[in-house]
């Protein structure tokens, strides 16, 4: 079973498809496609980012009853 990606390998992939897209000589249907792919990195990159907010606000709920 293939590694989950991370925040860094989908943020690596998303600045490549950006490169890709600032090419003066793309054509229309590659970028298009690129587009679509970028959305999907964008999609998988803010999950990421909500599961590790859910994360720590889970870890300063058991901070604070600990404090408590």
């Amino acid at each position: 079973m293939p590694s989950k990606p991370t925040y860094q390998t989908l943020s690596a992939e998303l600045d490549g498809v950006l490169a890709a897209l600032q090419q003066p000589d793309i054509q229309v249907d590659e970028a298009v496609r690129l587009y679509e792919q970028g959305q999907k990195l964008v999609k998988q990159l803010e999950a990421l980012v909500a599961q590790a907010e859910n994360k720590l606000t889970k870890l300063r709920v058991q901070t604070d009853q600990s404090e408590a």
